[in-house]
């Protein structure tokens, strides 16, 4: 790690500050949707908060509920009197103003300590800012599937200089897991492959891509979550990988960044590992967080928490508590996506760990000293608003859009094609089932895009939407129109925390098959563990579900796209 300078300036803000300001800076809070009420703004000018985390496409955070039992794990959401989440889709320069208003609202505090604006970026459904015409890219294992490295830069410089025109000015990524179970339904594709000098290789770019457009990177999920068969939203992974694997392979690129001081940031992992603590999971564990991460590893950087309100954390030791014990353990912010009374709760908690000296009066001061000093360094003092810049003007710049073509094009793949199926005629009639993935209803992103797309080549095509997760009805509509037509093209994304419909599409298969029918599989992953029907004899793997990705798929259905992706993982199923 190189050196840096006291930052005489943060030093003298510190000294100035309550003990209120200090916790409040901490914390990350949560904002869903695109219109703040009056409780956001409490968390700024009454609760001193040093960010929010966004989420633009719901007007609520939900419960976390389990696909499997549909069972409430965790309760976040507020008694607001909303009923419908859809959250009002707005233009990039309406959502500028929502965040230049909150950020005013901050300047305004005493001691005008900035805003961060947190979000998701990582590609695909994983978009909070997907509105507005922006330029939206594939996920990691997609990029990898470009096989050059420096996509990797030119993506994550793309996604820095639309979003900070709008106001985000701290991502969460890159993923440096390293997506080692082909089971895993948590990180796979969102894990730039299963190969750990990959991940750090494209890591690396990502890394310098978000540096260069002043875009505070946050690599995650620490010391690593690829290794797992479930989903930490929703139960607690154990990684049982013994010490000197996960120094090989889970750490490595953790390693490397360190070493290249490319990692403003880093997540903790809501996930047991026995190699380095038995006990605890990671978010609360001083072994991993202070003993791993800031003595032997030297990372000196900002140490954030993922959402507070996932299960596998909030269930073992309660939401407000759990953000208190991993403060004590050596983190520095809190996630805590909740806009209800847990607010209340955590700050509630915080305050007697500091007043009984569980966190140090000189520990504390580290802690919020590491987030402002990087808000400071990366221009969040001094940056106010980014009033040069108007979003829709780099959202529409060639380059950019030119980047996201290009993108889509190199990161889609045949995946199988048996029977040499592809391309399909362009006078057979086709069928095209199509999931609805998620609430987006813009006119860039929404239901029915690969239809669209198909009916460009071929007029004799026919859509029958359905939802993520087939219902009876849904199965039974697709068995009985698949009988009308020659081929059927049928989704299966996977989107963690939802059930695909593999089973199904095999029964789809088999049926089709001894009618002499054919059936095209499009899905967003490459593994058979997942989304990939066992006896599927044609695959195109999309790894992204967003827009420029789904007309490269149905030009590659349909051979007027030629898809260059390649396979991004050792594992082949």
């Amino acid at each position: 790690m190189s050196e840096k300078r006291e930052n005489k300036f943060v030093k003298d803000l510190i000294a100035r500050m309550t003990l209120e300001q200090k916790i409040g800076a901490m914390l990350t809070l949560g904002f869903a949707g695109t219109v703040p009420g009056s409780r956001i703004y409490d968390f700024v000018t009454k609760y001193h908060c040093g960010g929010l985390r966004l989420s633009c496409d719901t007007r609520i955070f939900g419960n976390y509920v389990d696909p499997k039992s549909n069972r409430s794990v965790v309760q976040v959401a507020p008694k607001n009197g909303v009923k419908y989440a859809t959250a009002p889709v707005c233009t990039a320069s309406e959502y500028k103003a929502v965040l230049d208003s909150l950020q005013t609202a901050a300047r305004k505090r005493p001691l005008s300590i900035p805003l961060h604006f947190s979000y998701d970026q990582e590609g695909g459904t994983s978009a909070d800012f997907s509105f507005g015409g922006v330029n939206l890219f594939t996920k990691p294992m997609g990029i990898r599937a470009m096989n050059d490295p420096k996509m990797a830069y030119e993506i994550a410089l793309a996604v820095s200089r639309q979003s900070r025109a709008v106001g985000f000015n701290w991502i969460h990524s890159p993923v440096l897991d390293v997506n080692s179970d082909p089971r895993n339904p948590e990180i796979y594709t969102r894990a730039y492959s299963d190969i750990a000098e990959e991940v750090a290789e494209y890591a690396e770019e990502s890394c310098r891509g978000f540096q260069e457009g002043r875009m505070i990177a946050t690599g995650k999920h620490f010391p690593g979550r690829g290794h797992s068969d479930v989903d930490a939203h929703f139960g607690v992974p154990i990684i049982d990988v013994d010490r000197d694997t996960m120094m090989r392979r889970e750490l490595l690129p953790y390693k490397r960044l360190i070493e290249k001081d490319l990692l403003p940031s880093i997540m903790i992992a809501h996930s047991i590992f026995p190699a380095f603590d038995p006990d605890n999971i990671a978010t609360v564990s001083k072994p991993i967080l202070t003993g791993l991460l800031r003595e032997e590893l030297g990372f000196d950087g900002v140490i954030t928490t993922d959402s507070m309100t996932m299960g596998a954390v909030a269930t073992r030791y309660g939401v407000a508590n759990a953000c208190a014990m991993s403060l004590e353990a050596g983190a520095d912010l809190v996630l805590m996506k909740a806009e209800n009374e847990l607010v209340e709760e955590t700050i509630a908690a915080i305050r007697p760990f500091v007043e009984s000296g569980r966190i140090s009066q000189e520990e504390l001061d580290k802690k919020v000293y590491r987030i402002l000093d990087l808000k400071y360094r990366y221009g969040l003092f001094f940056d106010h608003n980014n009033h040069e810049e108007i979003p829709e003007a780099v959202i529409q710049d060639k380059a950019i859009v030119n980047l996201a073509k290009q993108a889509a094009r190199r990161s889609v793949l045949v995946g199988r094609d048996k029977e040499g199926w592809l391309p399909l005629k362009k006078d057979e009639k086709i069928l095209v089932v199509e999931q609805k993935v998620k609430a987006y209803n813009s006119f860039q992103w929404h239901s029915g895009i690969l239809y669209e797309n198909c009916l460009k080549y071929n007029p004799n095509t026919v859509y029958q939407e359905t939802d993520y997760t087939w219902d009876e009805k849904d199965q039974q509509t697709v068995f009985e129109r698949a009988d009308e037509f020659d081929t059927v093209v049928v989704t299966n994304y996977f989107i963690r925390g939802k059930l695909c419909n593999r089973e199904a599409i095999e029964e789809l298969i088999e049926k089709a098959s001894a009618a002499g029918k054919k059936v095209v599989v499009v899905t967003n992953t490459p593994y058979e563990e997942i989304s990939i029907p066992h006896n599927a004899k044609c695959v195109v793997i999309t790894f992204a579900t967003s827009p420029e990705n789904i007309k490269v798929t149905a030009g590659a259905l349909f051979g007027e796209i030629q898809p260059e992706g390649v396979w991004p993982v050792k594992y082949h199923g």
